[in-house]
């Protein structure tokens, strides 16, 4: 694997000034979400500037911010590099999903207006638009799964558990979409995922607080027995 990130020249952009570091970071997620930038691929500030058209100071902060979310580390001698998740690195972060993502979807429940249900609903057809394409993209679907879910909780009101549940979708993202390309190819698997989103919008629906609770929750569990086997804990 190259220490070099290489982008086609089409890619190189120049962006605003005013929001410079939010920018590169939000293209550098791109890049993680669609492969071109791949785990423990070493971030090279002059060559990012260089693709992105920028100074190094933006890149820098961009870097920082990715280090916070946990998609980055710094090591010694080498420089800032995309982490490497391990088996028990991805356990551990469905298993504090399992124990957050029930609890603030249980609040959107109560709290949940007809007009947000309808909007849930749009979220979902065109979820499945999306996965009746000829040619399926797994960036697209896992970006239109993760709206879905986070119209459902930003709901509840909880700011600051809402923010770790995203940073641990973020750690989890170029890592669900190396993997998301062969779950899509499976429709067995995508069909369950759809299931899946018509029985949250159902408990919404009925204010169903534990059904929609324990559903999830029993959901995220079997990501997580997956995970122990080695198999499909990447669908959600």
């Amino acid at each position: 694997m190259s220490n070099r990130v290489t982008m086609n020249q089409d890619d190189s952009v120049m962006l605003q000034r005013d929001t410079l570091p939010m920018q590169v970071l939000n293209k550098l997620m791109d890049w993680i979400m669609d492969g071109t930038l791949k785990m423990g691929e070493k971030l090279n500030t002059e060559e990012l500037a260089r693709q992105l058209g920028v100074s190094r100071m933006p890149i820098r902060e961009a870097l920082k911010s990715l280090e916070k979310m946990g998609l980055a580390e710094s090591v010694p001698y080498v420089g800032m590099r995309l982490v490497s998740l391990q088996q028990e690195d991805i356990l551990q972060i469905y298993l504090m999903r399992q124990l957050l993502e029930p609890l603030v979807a249980g609040e959107a429940c109560r709290k949940i207006t007809k007009a947000q249900i309808d909007e849930l609903e749009n979220i979902q057809e065109e979820y499945i638009r999306i996965v009746e394409e000829k040619e399926l993209d797994a960036k697209k679907l896992y970006l239109q799964n993760r709206k879905f879910h986070f119209a459902i909780y930003s709901i509840c009101g909880m700011d600051r558990v809402c923010g770790v549940i995203e940073s641990l979708w973020d750690t989890l993202s170029f890592f669900k979409l190396i993997y998301g390309r062969d779950v899509i190819k499976n429709t067995t698997g995508v069909k369950k995922m759809i299931a899946e989103h018509q029985s949250y919008i159902d408990f919404l629906k009925n204010k169903d607080v534990e059904g929609l609770k324990k559903a999830l929750s029993e959901n995220l569990g079997e990501r997580i027995q997956g995970i122990y086997q080695e198999t499909d804990y990447y669908t959600l």
